[in-house]
């Protein structure tokens, strides 16, 4: 079959490569000794811009969709657009016209799973969506292999380069947050925008999608409790790292019973623990099993290769199917509690900015109320406070009511 592609920009463009350009391996999987099977192409590529050059005269750039919709010969479409809205209703329509389609659109998927899903299967055909958690890291088909045998109970992990580079160099050079993250929008690790990525929207979408499939529930964005991670300041990374610890941007969850608990947030590990040691645009996700126990895979959660490499990982899976093959169903049909963070507990590291003698009383008298303190610095015009194990929505419940008395504070929950 033909392939459509939809969208020629960072991610496309390293598709486009290693499926038209043969960059790496992808031809060699249709060419037998008797050389009676051809590698498949891109032959339309969807762009705005209808003067693109794609590198060579096999595809062809176009700018009506109904070009794609329409042409029979296009059995399989990649959807790299990005967005929500048209890259939502393209899918939808590829579905329909009975198209398989992958994508890496992790913001499509988190909201709309169970329709597409639903789509796919009343048109017997196929979507495949491995890049939209973890970059390069195969992390959808191996938690499918894992459903198999086990329930799985808990997922957690470091799921965002653009964070994740950014407290890396924070840790390594000291430098605070505004100007390491312009450095990360300098050299092409963040967006102009990084609201997406700095707020917790990338990693509260990803865990959606893994959580999704792991407990067989409809569980959307809106469902995670997230924390941005702007807060955090040059001289949290060296008060934490003097205590033994390093700042990471953590996505959780954890199934119990019938009850589900999410939380997206800046969590402290032991500087010797290995998501600790997870620095730059690589990514951990760990799954738990009841039969397997805990499970981590590791990898470039981003970039052009990486990802690209798991797109065409999804596209080899659907050109390798036998005809005969009916399609993987996945149901997420299970009721359950979204009953908040309680279920997540340790000691808590906060910082608060002083002003006036007032706000140190403040700071104190507010921490006690939840938990006792088991250290306590004061610095010139900062407190630093270590407290004791307190359940995360009681701090939570805490540090909003604090923030609006304190002119600012950053915190975080410390994972052992």
């Amino acid at each position: 079959m033909n392939i459509a592609l939809l969208g020629h920009g960072t991610i496309g463009s390293g598709v486009y490569e290693l499926i038209n350009l043969n960059k790496g391996k992808f031809s060699g999987n249709f060419t037998d000794i008797e050389n009676r099977r051809s590698s498949p192409v891109i032959t339309k590529v969807l762009e705005r811009d209808a003067s693109k050059d794609l590198g060579d005269t096999v595809g062809k750039v176009v700018t009506d969709p109904k070009e794609i919709l329409e042409d029979d010969s296009i059995g399989l479409v990649v959807a790299l657009m990005g967005g929500m809205d048209f890259e939502y209703e393209m899918i939808k329509a590829c579905l329909k016209a009975k198209k398989h389609v992958v994508t890496a659109n992790k913001a499509v998927i988190s909201e709309y799973f169970q329709e597409l899903l639903n789509l796919a299967e009343e048109n017997g055909v196929v979507l495949r969506y491995e890049a939209s958690v973890g970059g390069g890291i195969p992390i959808i088909g191996s938690l499918k292999e894992e459903m198999k045998i086990n329930r799985v109970t808990e997922i957690k992990g470091i799921l965002n380069g653009t964070t994740n580079f950014i407290l890396s160099k924070m840790t390594e050079e000291g430098a605070d947050f505004a100007d390491t993250l312009a450095l990360a929008q300098s050299i092409g690790f963040a967006e102009a925008d990084p609201t997406a990525d700095v707020e917790g929207y990338d990693v509260s979408r990803k865990l959606s999608i893994l959580s999704s499939m792991a407990y067989e529930s409809i569980i959307r964005d809106e469902d995670v409790y997230k924390r941005g991670m702007t807060d955090v300041r040059a001289v949290d990374i060296e008060m934490t790292g003097s205590l033994g610890y390093t700042i990471k941007y953590l996505g959780h969850s954890i199934l119990e019973e019938n009850d589900l608990y999410t939380t997206v947030e800046p969590v402290l590990f032991k500087e010797a623990s290995i998501m600790s040691n997870v620095n730059s645009e690589f990514n951990i996700i760990s799954i738990t099993g009841d039969i397997i126990g805990e499970l981590q895979f590791y990898g470039k959660g981003a970039g052009k290769d990486a990802t690209a490499n798991a797109v065409v990982g999804d596209v080899l899976y659907i050109l390798n199917m036998d005809a005969d093959r009916k399609p993987e169903s996945l149901r997420l049909g299970r009721n359950l509690n979204k009953a908040g963070t309680s279920i997540f507990k340790g000691k808590y590291y906060l910082r608060a900015n002083l002003v006036k003698q007032e706000d140190l009383d403040r700071v104190l008298a507010a921490v006690e109320t939840v938990a006792d303190r088991k250290t306590v610095i004061v610095n010139e015009d900062k407190v630093f406070v270590v407290t004791s194990v307190i359940a995360a929505d009681r701090f939570n419940e805490m540090t909003e009511l604090l923030q609006k008395e304190v002119p600012e504070i950053f915190y975080a929950r410390i994972y052992e």
